[in-house]
């Protein structure tokens, strides 16, 4: 992809022109032209930048002039930004909040893993409701998968409860029961 500074705006182009007029020349096969031919008619690479999706955000397209090359500002997402709180009537209140609550995160991070918990779960619940109901034994493996289940949802909630910054809680792997890496044999 290439892209070139028109005015006080970025073209970007998928494609090429498959003609273009330079210096009052003609050329034709301009998608085939060599990379001095299309500098010369301002036309440079876009290069997207590697960022983490989670933490930072892409910005506008720009000319990097140091690398020749038009690419996307990366900003950090600052996550103790805070914002006034206005009242009922849309008026600016003396106090603030955090735009990134960590305490709603946790929450929200939890009702997530309580959610995978009860779907784990809900394929043995009819033994249990048996057992309530009628008094029928819950067979051992069952007994033990469900509380294994439960165990890894206590562990998890201790986990996201214990982290203390924003950052930390968007990265939480949420997963039950990770597999262990492969080792090289």
């Amino acid at each position: 992809m290439k892209a070139r500074q028109v005015g006080n705006n970025i073209q970007v182009y998928k494609t090429l022109p498959e003609t273009w007029t330079l210096a009052g020349k003609h050329i034709v096969n301009f998608r085939q032209a060599d990379n001095e031919t299309l500098v010369s008619a301002g036309f440079y690479d876009v290069v997207y930048p590697s960022f983490n999706s989670k933490t930072q955000t892409k910005g506008g397209l720009y000319f990097d002039e140091e690398n020749s090359v038009f690419t996307y500002n990366v900003t950090d997402i600052d996550f103790s930004a805070t914002r006034v709180i206005v009242d009922e009537n849309g008026d600016d209140t003396e106090e603030t909040e955090a735009v990134y609550s960590i305490e709603d995160k946790k929450l929200e991070i939890i009702s997530n893993l309580k959610t995978e918990a009860n779907r784990r779960l809900q394929p043995t619940d009819w033994q249990v409701i048996r057992k309530y109901e009628r008094s029928v034994d819950i067979d051992t493996d069952t007994t033990t998968e469900r509380a294994n289940i439960l165990s890894e949802l206590t562990r998890k909630e201790n986990e996201v409860n214990a982290l203390t910054s924003y950052v930390d809680l968007i990265n939480y792997d949420m997963r039950f029961f990770p597999s262990e890496p492969e080792e090289d044999v």
